[in-house]
Protein backbone atom coordinates (compact mmCIF):
# COMPACT_ATOMS: atom_id res chain seq x y z
CA UNK A 1 0.00 0.00 0.00
CA UNK A 2 1.47 3.36 -0.62
CA UNK A 3 0.08 6.49 0.79
CA UNK A 4 0.24 9.35 -1.31
CA UNK A 5 -0.24 10.50 -5.21
CA UNK A 6 2.74 12.46 -5.59
CA UNK A 7 6.04 11.70 -7.82
CA UNK A 8 7.32 9.67 -4.98
CA UNK A 9 3.99 7.47 -4.00
CA UNK A 10 3.58 7.43 -8.08
CA UNK A 11 6.87 5.79 -8.47
CA UNK A 12 6.85 3.59 -5.79
CA UNK A 13 3.63 2.28 -7.49
CA UNK A 14 4.45 1.79 -10.74
CA UNK A 15 7.64 0.17 -9.86
CA UNK A 16 5.64 -2.31 -7.81
CA UNK A 17 3.73 -2.76 -10.50
CA UNK A 18 5.98 -3.79 -12.84
CA UNK A 19 7.71 -5.75 -10.59
CA UNK A 20 4.35 -7.87 -10.70
CA UNK A 21 3.25 -6.68 -6.62
CA UNK A 22 -0.65 -6.02 -6.05
CA UNK A 23 -0.20 -2.37 -4.53
CA UNK A 24 -3.18 0.35 -3.82
CA UNK A 25 -2.25 3.99 -4.22
CA UNK A 26 -4.48 6.22 -2.15
CA UNK A 27 -4.41 10.06 -2.22
CA UNK A 28 -7.14 12.42 -0.01
CA UNK A 29 -6.79 14.51 -2.92
CA UNK A 30 -8.83 13.93 -6.04
CA UNK A 31 -6.26 14.46 -9.15
CA UNK A 32 -5.48 16.29 -10.96
CA UNK A 33 -5.17 19.07 -8.21
CA UNK A 34 -2.52 21.58 -7.66
CA UNK A 35 0.59 21.77 -5.40
CA UNK A 36 3.73 24.08 -4.57
CA UNK A 37 6.40 23.43 -6.60
CA UNK A 38 8.74 25.36 -8.81
CA UNK A 39 7.65 22.91 -11.29
CA UNK A 40 11.34 22.70 -13.08
CA UNK A 41 13.15 18.95 -13.34
CA UNK A 42 16.96 19.23 -13.45
CA UNK A 43 18.26 16.01 -15.97
CA UNK A 44 18.14 14.27 -12.70
CA UNK A 45 14.75 14.27 -12.56
CA UNK A 46 14.10 13.89 -16.37
CA UNK A 47 16.32 10.22 -15.89
CA UNK A 48 13.91 9.68 -13.03
CA UNK A 49 10.33 9.77 -15.56
CA UNK A 50 12.01 8.23 -18.38
CA UNK A 51 12.99 5.04 -15.62
CA UNK A 52 8.63 5.44 -15.77
CA UNK A 53 8.43 5.22 -19.25
CA UNK A 54 7.58 8.62 -20.13
CA UNK A 55 8.94 10.70 -22.71
CA UNK A 56 10.39 13.88 -21.90
CA UNK A 57 10.04 15.39 -25.58
CA UNK A 58 6.31 14.99 -25.60
CA UNK A 59 3.61 17.56 -26.22
CA UNK A 60 2.70 18.69 -22.26
CA UNK A 61 6.47 19.41 -21.18
CA UNK A 62 8.22 22.41 -21.92
CA UNK A 63 12.04 22.15 -22.23
CA UNK A 64 14.84 23.81 -20.82
CA UNK A 65 18.96 23.65 -21.73
CA UNK A 66 20.52 24.57 -18.76
CA UNK A 67 20.49 27.15 -15.80
CA UNK A 68 20.84 31.08 -15.85
CA UNK A 69 21.71 32.22 -12.40
CA UNK A 70 22.11 35.99 -11.48
CA UNK A 71 24.22 36.99 -8.70
CA UNK A 72 24.64 40.43 -7.66
CA UNK A 73 26.57 43.27 -9.32
CA UNK A 74 24.59 42.28 -12.25
CA UNK A 75 26.82 39.16 -12.88
CA UNK A 76 24.87 36.44 -14.73
CA UNK A 77 26.38 33.04 -15.09
CA UNK A 78 24.82 30.62 -18.10
CA UNK A 79 25.38 26.60 -17.45
CA UNK A 80 24.38 23.81 -20.11
CA UNK A 81 23.64 20.59 -18.72
CA UNK A 82 27.00 18.66 -19.05
CA UNK A 83 26.81 15.67 -20.61
CA UNK A 84 26.92 12.43 -18.96
CA UNK A 85 26.40 8.47 -19.71
CA UNK A 86 24.04 8.43 -16.29
CA UNK A 87 21.53 11.93 -17.56
CA UNK A 88 20.09 12.95 -20.43
CA UNK A 89 21.09 16.62 -21.61
CA UNK A 90 17.59 18.38 -20.95
CA UNK A 91 15.54 19.33 -17.99
CA UNK A 92 12.06 20.23 -18.56
CA UNK A 93 9.37 22.02 -16.74
CA UNK A 94 5.59 20.89 -16.25
CA UNK A 95 2.81 21.98 -13.79
CA UNK A 96 2.14 19.82 -10.73
CA UNK A 97 -1.29 19.95 -11.80
CA UNK A 98 -0.74 18.17 -15.00
CA UNK A 99 2.57 16.44 -13.92
CA UNK A 100 1.64 14.59 -10.75
CA UNK A 101 -1.70 13.37 -12.59
CA UNK A 102 0.58 11.79 -15.67
CA UNK A 103 2.49 10.26 -13.11
CA UNK A 104 -0.66 8.65 -11.40
CA UNK A 105 -2.01 7.17 -14.70
CA UNK A 106 1.45 5.84 -15.71
CA UNK A 107 0.89 4.13 -11.84
CA UNK A 108 -2.44 3.08 -13.12
CA UNK A 109 -1.30 2.07 -16.28
CA UNK A 110 1.03 -0.23 -15.02
CA UNK A 111 -1.26 -2.09 -12.64
CA UNK A 112 -1.34 -0.15 -9.87
CA UNK A 113 -4.85 0.42 -7.99
CA UNK A 114 -5.72 4.28 -7.15
CA UNK A 115 -8.19 5.23 -4.42
CA UNK A 116 -8.27 8.96 -4.75
CA UNK A 117 -10.36 10.98 -2.17
CA UNK A 118 -8.91 8.60 0.33
CA UNK A 119 -7.45 9.49 3.13
CA UNK A 120 -5.23 7.41 4.71
CA UNK A 121 -5.23 8.75 8.67
CA UNK A 122 -3.43 6.56 10.71
CA UNK A 123 -1.32 3.34 10.45
CA UNK A 124 -3.17 -0.49 11.29
CA UNK A 125 -0.48 -1.77 13.68
CA UNK A 126 -0.21 -5.63 13.69
CA UNK A 127 2.13 -6.15 16.93
CA UNK A 128 5.34 -3.88 15.84
CA UNK A 129 4.72 -4.18 12.57
CA UNK A 130 2.46 -1.47 10.23
CA UNK A 131 0.27 -4.03 9.11
CA UNK A 132 -2.40 -1.27 7.05
CA UNK A 133 -3.70 1.84 7.36
CA UNK A 134 -7.26 3.02 8.64
CA UNK A 135 -8.77 5.25 5.25
CA UNK A 136 -11.40 7.48 5.10
CA UNK A 137 -13.20 7.82 1.99
CA UNK A 138 -16.66 9.64 1.61
CA UNK A 139 -17.16 9.77 5.58
CA UNK A 140 -16.54 6.53 6.23
CA UNK A 141 -13.62 5.06 7.34
CA UNK A 142 -12.04 1.46 7.22
CA UNK A 143 -9.32 -1.13 7.82
CA UNK A 144 -6.79 -1.77 4.62
CA UNK A 145 -4.66 -4.51 5.47
CA UNK A 146 -1.26 -4.71 3.73
CA UNK A 147 2.30 -6.69 3.75
CA UNK A 148 4.09 -3.19 3.69
CA UNK A 149 3.15 0.35 3.68
CA UNK A 150 4.92 3.09 1.97
CA UNK A 151 4.54 7.00 3.32
CA UNK A 152 4.44 8.65 0.65
CA UNK A 153 2.54 11.37 1.86
CA UNK A 154 4.38 14.65 1.26
CA UNK A 155 5.94 17.03 3.65
CA UNK A 156 3.58 17.14 6.51
CA UNK A 157 3.34 13.59 6.89
CA UNK A 158 0.58 12.90 9.07
CA UNK A 159 0.68 9.22 8.40
CA UNK A 160 4.48 8.95 9.22
CA UNK A 161 3.93 11.05 12.49
CA UNK A 162 1.77 8.16 13.68
CA UNK A 163 4.05 5.59 13.48
CA UNK A 164 6.59 7.36 15.05
CA UNK A 165 8.75 9.41 12.22
CA UNK A 166 9.92 13.18 13.56
CA UNK A 167 11.52 15.89 12.22
CA UNK A 168 15.74 16.31 13.21
CA UNK A 169 15.56 19.97 14.26
CA UNK A 170 19.16 20.22 14.04
CA UNK A 171 19.03 19.52 10.27
CA UNK A 172 17.77 22.20 7.37
CA UNK A 173 14.22 22.94 6.15
CA UNK A 174 13.26 25.91 3.82
CA UNK A 175 9.76 27.58 3.07
CA UNK A 176 8.90 28.83 -0.48
CA UNK A 177 6.27 30.13 -2.43
CA UNK A 178 5.08 30.49 -5.76
CA UNK A 179 2.73 32.54 -8.18
CA UNK A 180 2.09 32.12 -12.32
CA UNK A 181 2.19 34.71 -14.67
CA UNK A 182 1.45 35.29 -18.01
CA UNK A 183 4.10 38.13 -19.21
CA UNK A 184 5.27 39.54 -22.10
CA UNK A 185 9.18 38.73 -21.66
CA UNK A 186 10.67 36.36 -24.49
CA UNK A 187 10.91 32.82 -22.73
CA UNK A 188 14.39 31.22 -23.36
CA UNK A 189 14.63 27.36 -22.55
CA UNK A 190 16.51 27.89 -19.41
CA UNK A 191 15.94 27.87 -15.72
CA UNK A 192 16.63 31.18 -14.30
CA UNK A 193 17.71 30.82 -10.75
CA UNK A 194 18.55 34.20 -8.40
CA UNK A 195 20.61 34.07 -5.84
CA UNK A 196 20.54 37.86 -5.09
CA UNK A 197 17.48 37.90 -2.74
CA UNK A 198 18.04 41.14 -0.68
CA UNK A 199 18.23 41.65 3.16
CA UNK A 200 17.33 45.18 3.85
CA UNK A 201 18.54 45.32 7.49
CA UNK A 202 21.70 44.04 7.17
CA UNK A 203 22.72 44.67 3.58
CA UNK A 204 23.94 41.05 2.95
CA UNK A 205 21.93 38.20 1.04
CA UNK A 206 19.43 35.98 2.28
CA UNK A 207 19.95 32.27 2.46
CA UNK A 208 17.69 30.82 -0.64
CA UNK A 209 16.76 31.93 -4.14
CA UNK A 210 14.41 32.92 -6.88
CA UNK A 211 12.94 31.91 -9.48
CA UNK A 212 11.64 32.04 -12.75
CA UNK A 213 11.20 28.66 -15.01
CA UNK A 214 9.05 28.98 -17.86
CA UNK A 215 6.07 26.75 -19.27
CA UNK A 216 5.36 28.03 -22.47
CA UNK A 217 2.82 30.40 -24.20
CA UNK A 218 3.79 33.34 -22.22
CA UNK A 219 3.30 31.54 -18.49
CA UNK A 220 6.03 31.41 -16.27
CA UNK A 221 6.69 29.92 -12.67
CA UNK A 222 8.02 32.73 -10.10
CA UNK A 223 8.49 31.83 -6.89
CA UNK A 224 11.33 32.05 -3.76
CA UNK A 225 12.48 29.83 -1.42
CA UNK A 226 14.50 30.69 2.49
CA UNK A 227 16.09 28.19 4.51
CA UNK A 228 15.65 27.93 8.10
CA UNK A 229 19.27 29.02 8.72
CA UNK A 230 19.23 32.65 8.12
CA UNK A 231 19.69 34.42 11.07
CA UNK A 232 16.22 36.37 10.41
CA UNK A 233 14.19 32.84 9.33
CA UNK A 234 11.04 33.82 11.93
CA UNK A 235 10.66 37.42 10.87
CA UNK A 236 9.68 36.34 7.20
CA UNK A 237 7.13 34.57 5.86
CA UNK A 238 6.65 32.73 2.15
CA UNK A 239 4.69 35.45 1.20
CA UNK A 240 7.01 38.10 2.27
CA UNK A 241 9.80 36.29 0.57
CA UNK A 242 7.89 36.40 -2.47
CA UNK A 243 6.96 40.23 -2.50
CA UNK A 244 10.97 41.07 -1.52
CA UNK A 245 11.83 39.02 -5.17
CA UNK A 246 8.85 40.23 -7.43
CA UNK A 247 10.01 43.32 -6.42
CA UNK A 248 13.50 43.74 -7.43
CA UNK A 249 12.72 42.34 -10.68
CA UNK A 250 12.98 44.31 -13.72
CA UNK A 251 9.44 45.91 -14.63
CA UNK A 252 9.43 45.53 -18.13
CA UNK A 253 9.74 41.84 -17.61
CA UNK A 254 5.85 42.30 -16.35
CA UNK A 255 5.87 40.27 -13.31
CA UNK A 256 2.85 42.16 -11.78
CA UNK A 257 -0.55 41.90 -9.73
CA UNK A 258 -2.28 42.17 -13.28
CA UNK A 259 -0.45 39.78 -14.95
CA UNK A 260 -0.72 36.83 -12.67
CA UNK A 261 -3.05 34.14 -13.21
CA UNK A 262 -3.55 33.14 -9.89
CA UNK A 263 -2.97 33.15 -5.93
CA UNK A 264 0.25 33.03 -4.31
CA UNK A 265 0.51 29.33 -2.58
CA UNK A 266 3.43 28.51 -0.15
CA UNK A 267 4.57 25.59 1.73
CA UNK A 268 7.63 23.45 3.64
CA UNK A 269 10.46 22.18 2.15
CA UNK A 270 12.07 19.40 4.46
CA UNK A 271 15.42 18.70 2.95
CA UNK A 272 18.56 16.78 4.54
CA UNK A 273 17.24 13.68 5.41
CA UNK A 274 15.90 15.49 7.89
CA UNK A 275 12.83 12.82 9.46
CA UNK A 276 13.98 9.92 11.46
CA UNK A 277 13.27 6.86 11.05
CA UNK A 278 13.19 6.75 7.46
CA UNK A 279 12.00 2.84 8.04
CA UNK A 280 9.63 1.23 11.21
CA UNK A 281 8.89 -2.30 10.54
CA UNK A 282 6.48 -2.86 7.73
CA UNK A 283 6.38 0.43 6.54
CA UNK A 284 9.25 2.95 4.33
CA UNK A 285 9.28 6.41 4.60
CA UNK A 286 10.20 8.25 0.89
CA UNK A 287 10.37 11.59 -1.02
CA UNK A 288 9.03 14.88 1.16
CA UNK A 289 7.68 12.66 3.94
CA UNK A 290 11.03 11.64 4.94
CA UNK A 291 12.81 14.87 4.54
CA UNK A 292 14.62 14.24 1.05
CA UNK A 293 14.84 16.96 -0.63
CA UNK A 294 18.33 17.90 -1.70
CA UNK A 295 19.58 20.55 0.46
CA UNK A 296 22.16 22.22 -1.95
CA UNK A 297 19.13 23.65 -4.47
CA UNK A 298 16.23 22.55 -3.13
CA UNK A 299 15.14 19.83 -5.65
CA UNK A 300 12.64 17.35 -4.67
CA UNK A 301 11.01 15.64 -7.32
CA UNK A 302 14.22 13.65 -8.20
CA UNK A 303 14.99 12.39 -4.84
CA UNK A 304 11.46 11.80 -4.44
CA UNK A 305 10.87 9.24 -7.50
CA UNK A 306 14.37 7.81 -6.90
CA UNK A 307 13.56 7.39 -3.33
CA UNK A 308 10.50 5.40 -4.30
CA UNK A 309 11.53 3.18 -6.93
CA UNK A 310 14.60 2.27 -4.24
CA UNK A 311 11.50 1.29 -1.57
CA UNK A 312 9.89 -0.50 -4.44
CA UNK A 313 13.13 -2.59 -5.47
CA UNK A 314 13.51 -3.71 -2.15
CA UNK A 315 10.05 -4.61 -1.22
CA UNK A 316 9.43 -6.70 -4.15
CA UNK A 317 12.67 -8.67 -3.28
CA UNK A 318 11.42 -9.08 0.11
CA UNK A 319 8.52 -10.27 -1.20
CA UNK A 320 9.46 -12.54 -3.41
CA UNK A 321 11.79 -13.85 -1.52
CA UNK A 322 9.76 -13.96 1.58
CA UNK A 323 11.88 -12.41 4.07
CA UNK A 324 10.29 -9.35 5.22
CA UNK A 325 13.62 -7.55 6.90
CA UNK A 326 15.40 -7.21 3.35
CA UNK A 327 13.14 -4.19 2.72
CA UNK A 328 14.50 -2.68 6.09
CA UNK A 329 17.34 -2.10 3.88
CA UNK A 330 16.03 0.81 2.78
CA UNK A 331 17.97 3.07 5.28
CA UNK A 332 21.26 1.48 4.90
CA UNK A 333 20.96 1.64 1.24
CA UNK A 334 20.03 5.99 1.26
CA UNK A 335 22.56 6.24 3.63
CA UNK A 336 25.06 5.06 1.14
CA UNK A 337 23.40 6.91 -1.56
CA UNK A 338 22.71 10.56 -0.76
CA UNK A 339 24.58 10.58 3.08
CA UNK A 340 28.01 12.21 2.35
CA UNK A 341 26.76 14.71 -0.19
CA UNK A 342 23.65 15.77 1.98
CA UNK A 343 26.03 15.95 5.03
CA UNK A 344 28.18 18.55 2.63
CA UNK A 345 24.80 20.30 2.08
CA UNK A 346 23.58 21.01 5.37
CA UNK A 347 26.82 22.27 6.35
CA UNK A 348 26.81 24.60 3.03
CA UNK A 349 23.34 26.03 4.06
CA UNK A 350 24.65 26.81 7.69
CA UNK A 351 27.18 28.66 6.92
CA UNK A 352 24.87 30.77 4.05
CA UNK A 353 22.75 31.37 6.58
CA UNK A 354 24.59 34.63 7.19
CA UNK A 355 23.64 37.55 5.11
CA UNK A 356 26.81 38.82 5.18
CA UNK A 357 28.63 35.62 4.11
CA UNK A 358 26.09 34.85 1.54
CA UNK A 359 26.96 38.35 -0.06
CA UNK A 360 30.64 37.24 -0.17
CA UNK A 361 30.33 33.88 -1.68
CA UNK A 362 27.97 35.30 -4.01
CA UNK A 363 29.92 38.57 -4.97
CA UNK A 364 33.32 36.77 -5.05
CA UNK A 365 31.99 33.37 -6.51
CA UNK A 366 30.14 34.66 -9.70
CA UNK A 367 33.22 36.27 -11.14
CA UNK A 368 35.17 33.19 -11.15
CA UNK A 369 33.33 31.62 -14.02
CA UNK A 370 35.09 28.20 -13.81
CA UNK A 371 34.65 27.61 -10.27
CA UNK A 372 30.71 28.94 -10.58
CA UNK A 373 30.79 25.94 -13.13
CA UNK A 374 31.82 23.67 -11.20
CA UNK A 375 29.51 24.83 -8.08
CA UNK A 376 26.10 24.98 -9.70
CA UNK A 377 26.97 21.03 -11.44
CA UNK A 378 27.79 20.16 -8.10
CA UNK A 379 24.73 21.63 -6.12
CA UNK A 380 22.66 19.74 -8.83
CA UNK A 381 24.30 16.29 -8.15
CA UNK A 382 25.05 15.65 -11.84
CA UNK A 383 28.33 13.36 -11.77
CA UNK A 384 29.08 10.62 -13.85
CA UNK A 385 31.17 9.73 -10.37
CA UNK A 386 34.90 8.25 -10.92
CA UNK A 387 33.82 6.65 -14.08
CA UNK A 388 33.19 10.22 -15.18
CA UNK A 389 35.53 13.36 -16.72
CA UNK A 390 38.15 15.00 -14.17
CA UNK A 391 35.38 17.35 -12.59
CA UNK A 392 33.21 14.26 -12.03
CA UNK A 393 36.17 12.57 -10.55
CA UNK A 394 36.69 15.70 -8.01
CA UNK A 395 32.80 15.74 -7.39
CA UNK A 396 33.39 12.35 -6.16
CA UNK A 397 36.19 12.93 -4.45
CA UNK A 398 35.19 15.69 -2.16
CA UNK A 399 31.97 13.50 -1.40
CA UNK A 400 33.85 10.39 -0.52
CA UNK A 401 35.76 12.50 2.00
CA UNK A 402 32.59 13.61 4.27
CA UNK A 403 31.63 11.19 7.02
CA UNK A 404 28.75 8.74 6.54
CA UNK A 405 26.14 10.73 8.93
Amino acid sequence: MVVGAGPAGSATAYHLATRGVDVLMVDKAVFPREKVCGDGLTPRGVRAIQRMGIDPTEPGFTRVDGLRTYGVDGVVIDLRWPRLKDFPPLGVVRTRFDFDNLLAERAVKAGARFDQGTEARRPVMDGTWVGGARVQREGHEEEVKARFVVAADGASSRFAAHAGVRRDDGRPMGIAARRYYRIPRPQEPVLEAFVNLRDEPTGGVMAGYGWIFPLGDGVVNVGAGLLNTFKRFKEMSARKLMDVFVADLPPEWGITEENATGPVLSGPIPMGMNRRPLAVPGMLVVGDAGGLTNPFNGEGIAYAMETGELAAELIADALAKNRPALAHLYPVLLKERYARYYLIGRQWVRMIGHPRFMHFAVRHGFPRTALMRFALTFMANLTDGRDGSAQDRLMHALVSLAPER
